[in-house]
């Protein structure tokens, strides 16, 4: 009698044995399978940002709501192509009932000019319209096609393109999040066909955030 108990107690712990071996197994191809997953989505954004410049929202630091003050966010570019771009737009979005846009301020980013070191752009952006809309359009062109255009030449180490001046409303919070996005953004230049375009892919964008603290 002890040696049939002590048999099927042997087998029940066999038994326990397989099941916990067999969700382990499981477990680990269920891990394996969500590791290929990531990999699968992340990889071609990877892929696609190689060799390829980069236009990016950088997310500036915590904004108290207790500080009525202004605040900037940078808008940075990683690089740019061979060709010289005589113009160049972008439109980034913007929550208009937390954030009020004030205007825009100088990069780093220099154009070619009547100096061996260039010279600034002159952006143009409708500040009023911008708070009605959400929708800050900003635009430079060169008139003469060339003389006063973009390139690699004269963006040197530099990648700062432009800062954008906002104010927190009244009705900002604690805790909120306001997204920054680029929606549209383009250097171009007299061959269509060598443009930098986000609609392209020849133009990369990452979009940044206002985080507000106490």
């Amino acid at each position: 009698m002890s040696t049939n108990i002590n048999t099927s107690t042997e087998n029940q712990e066999q038994k326990n044995s397989t099941r916990k071996s067999k969700w382990k197994i499981i477990i680990a191809i269920v891990v394996i399978m969500l590791i290929i997953l990531l990999v699968i989505l992340l990889l071609p954004n990877k892929i696609k940002k190689i060799g390829k410049p980069v236009l990016t929202v950088e997310t500036p630091q915590k904004q108290s709501i207790s500080a009525d003050e202004e605040f900037s966010v940078d808008i940075t570019l990683s690089d740019m192509g061979d060709e010289i771009y005589p113009a160049s737009s972008m439109c980034i979005s913007f929550d208009p009932a937390y954030l009020e846009f004030k205007g825009i301020s100088e990069g780093n980013i220099m154009i070619s000019g009547d100096s061996a070191t260039g010279g600034l752009p002159e952006w143009s952006v409708d500040v009023e319209r911008s708070n009605k809309t959400g929708q800050i359009n900003i635009m430079y062109l060169d008139m003469t096609g060339g003389k006063y255009a973009f390139s690699k030449k004269y963006m040197g180490d530099k990648h700062i393109l432009i800062r954008l001046d906002f104010r927190l409303r009244g009705s900002a919070e604690s805790g909120d999040i306001y997204n920054l996005e680029i929606t549209d953004a383009v250097f171009a230049c007299t061959d269509e066909e060598n443009s930098l375009a986000s609609i392209n892919d020849t133009l990369i964008t990452e979009n940044g955030k206002v985080v507000v603290t106490e």
